[in-house]
């Protein structure tokens, strides 16, 4: 057996030692191409400017080879100190928002105090940084900082700040091209600037983490054990918070957000058989300092033949398969199935009539209520029929996009016993989304039904995937919201890849990305009032099922109900009203989450009931999403994607908080 496992152990080193290497022999063939062996050094140290390669190389080949070091390095080290202070593998700056956090302060200074972004950009990532590992902190600690917690909070707050800092890139137009190739995390350098700032940092971290490194290792013990020992826990938890962070808002003003490289790092370094934390600590920055080089000069290998992928977004596509390893790795716990409905309501007409009318109020106020020149009032009759051509279409394309949001959020809860899961969080919404932007980018002309075709299949793709890699867990609800967030990572890579491309047709995808329903004409907004109503004929064919299934595999089965059979049914049915939403208002929403809950807490337990009743709220939730949008910053617009985003985020963020107690 010891061979064996020596092998398993040297496997790893070995691999990221012939990663390096390939790295070296790639930077030196590049560099071949540009300039003979004996000039290598005179231009490290004195180039020539007359001479185009030379600057080249000088100003751009050298500062980017050592900024991947660096920001790996540095990324590795915040990695291995968020994992040990948490005592969590899951931890990284992405999972936990920090990147995030970090991005979207930097983006904000840049739009609107420029002069403190170019003067002190590291504080202003660091502040960003520090405010959004608070707020997941925040969130967390009911649940006792739980790794599911921690990373489900992260990633949210990494979704709003997303959905915030496009809402801005979609603000400023086509001038923000940059902001959002940046936002991938794009290693290009023009000069010294960026390593000159960066490697200094990322040294004097790592010499604050080597007089770390005893007192972490004692945070391995429980905190008694810890304090008896003489550790000033809170003071020695905080000083390695402040730093895993400074590392990670450092990169972040250096390159942008890189993906999952303190995540990949010491999950490689426990692998190579780094037991101890000093080892392991000295492994994950040399481990991620490989990675980003090698994967930076695969790309530039690459795009030889294709458009630049900036590097941020390919190291996201680490994520994904690394979640699932631990996930297969994790116990099986059972977990009790949340209960249906929180209370029981007796007369559910009622309420379905009440909430019916509020809808309608709602619908009037949106459609009647506006600015004008003698302030706020209500249009009259004849002001009425000159309005309905702009407001009508594009209120009842987001009405039409909540209603199926909802329902397939409701099928989506009830299949999976998890009042958390919904299309936005376990990756359906963006599986469409990538459907969809394969299908304009790849395609020279499409029509609405092969939009709907595309997103449905890439829906239906991310669904089958959650299940079936849920099987295993008996569809354990944290295994499936991870597995789902697993999905829903790989996919936001891929869509950043392929956003971060710049190419011209970008512009208008990403419009629509944000929820847009600005240009929704009289006839779309026809066939999505029609499409949901199909959607809502349909449903009472799935109730039986939908009672059943949360009884369990074998229940429904001694009920005489086909598992395999419904499954695969509703499976569709939500795959395709996810993906009919997400053609209307982006796959930014949370109205999968936020209504299906809100059928739930007003005591809707029968399918049925709960499925209109959902309908209705996430309907009133996207129609009064789309009136604040088109009020708010009058008379500039936001999305409906973009206002929901902004209320379910902080919603599921609440529920969670909420579970926890």
């Amino acid at each position: 057996m010891m061979p064996t496992q020596e092998k398993s152990r040297i496997g790893p080193a070995a691999i990221m030692l012939c990663l390096f290497l390939a790295a070296l022999i790639s930077a030196a063939m590049r560099l071949s191409e540009l300039l003979p062996l004996h000039d290598w050094w005179q231009v490290a140290i004195n180039p020539d400017l007359n001479s185009y390669a030379q600057v080249l190389v000088h100003d751009s080949v050298l500062p980017r080879f050592l900024i991947a070091l660096s920001a790996g390095g540095a990324l590795g080290l915040s990695g291995i100190i968020f994992q040990q202070v948490l005592r969590t593998p899951l931890a990284d700056p992405s999972t936990l928002g920090v990147s995030a956090g970090a991005y979207l302060a930097l983006a904000f200074a840049t739009l609107w105090a420029p002069a403190l972004a170019a003067s002190a950009r590291e504080l202003v990532a660091l502040i960003g940084g520090l405010a959004a590992f608070a707020l997941v902190f925040l969130i967390a600690w009911p649940h006792r900082l739980s790794p599911v917690s921690l990373i489900l909070a992260g990633l949210v707050i990494t979704f709003v700040c997303g959905a915030v800092s496009a809402a801005v890139s979609l603000s400023y137009g086509m001038g923000m091209t940059g902001l959002f190739v940046w936002a991938s995390g794009s290693l290009t350098q023009n000069d010294w600037a960026a390593v000159s700032r960066l490697l200094p940092y990322t040294l004097c971290a790592c010499l604050g983490a080597a007089f770390l490194v005893r007192p972490l290792e004692l945070l391995s013990l429980n905190d008694e054990g810890a304090r008896s020992l003489g550790l000033p826990l809170f003071h020695v938890r905080l000083l390695s918070i402040i730093l895993a962070v400074l590392l990670a808002a450092f990169t972040v003003s250096a390159v942008g957000v890189i993906g999952f490289v303190g995540f990949a790092a010491p999950f490689i370094a426990r692998a190579a058989g780094a037991r101890r934390l000093q080892p392991r600590m000295i492994a994950s920055v040399a481990i991620g300092a490989i990675l980003l080089l090698a994967a930076d000069e695969a790309l530039q290998q690459a795009a030889r033949f294709v458009r630049e992928i900036p590097a941020g977004a390919a190291t996201g596509l680490l994520g994904a398969p690394l979640i699932v390893i631990f996930l297969k790795r994790l116990p099986v716990v059972d977990t009790p199935a949340s209960p249906i409905a929180e209370k029981r309501i007796h007369r559910p007409l009622i309420y379905l009539a009440t909430t019916t009318v509020m809808l309608l109020a709602l619908i009037w106020v949106s459609l009647s209520l506006g600015p004008s020149l003698n302030g706020w009032s209500f249009v009259s009759p004849s002001q009425m029929q000159s309005l309905l051509i702009w407001r009508l279409p594009r209120l009842a394309a987001a009405a039409a996009a909540g209603i199926l949001f909802a329902l397939s959020g409701t099928i989506i809860q009830r299949m999976t016993s998890n009042p958390m899961a919904s299309p936005e969080v376990i990756g359906v919404s963006t599986g469409a989304a990538l459907g969809i932007l394969l299908l304009v980018l790849l395609a020279p002309s499409f029509t609405p039904i092969s939009q709907l075709g595309a997103a449905a299949a890439g829906a239906i793709v991310s669904l089958v995937a959650v299940l079936l890699m849920g099987y295993r867990s008996r569809y354990n609800p944290d295994h499936v919201l991870l597995f789902g967030i697993a999905i829903n990572t790989a996919f936001t890579a891929l869509i950043a890849i392929l956003l971060g491309t710049g190419l011209p047709k970008i512009f208008g995808v990403l419009q629509w990305m944000v929820g847009s329903t600005y240009s929704t004409t009289p006839m779309q907004a026809t066939i999505a009032v029609a499409v949901a109503a199909v959607a809502l004929v349909i449903t009472p064919l799935f109730t039986r099922w939908l009672d059943l299934l949360p009884l369990g595999e074998a229940s429904s089965k001694g009920l005489g109900l086909s598992t395999s059979i419904s499954r695969a049914a509703l499976l569709l049915f939500s795959a395709i009203s996810a993906s009919a939403a997400t053609l209307l208002i982006g796959p930014l929403s949370f109205v999968g989450l936020m209504a299906p809950h809100i059928a739930r807490t007003l005591g809707f337990q029968r399918a049925l009931p709960q499925m209109i009743a959902a309908a209705l709220a996430g309907a009133a939730i996207t129609t009064g999403a789309d009136f604040i949008g088109r009020i708010a910053l009058f008379p500039n617009q936001l999305p409906v994607g973009i206002v929901t985003s902004l209320i379910g985020g902080p919603y599921f963020l609440w529920l969670m908080r909420r579970q926890g107690r």
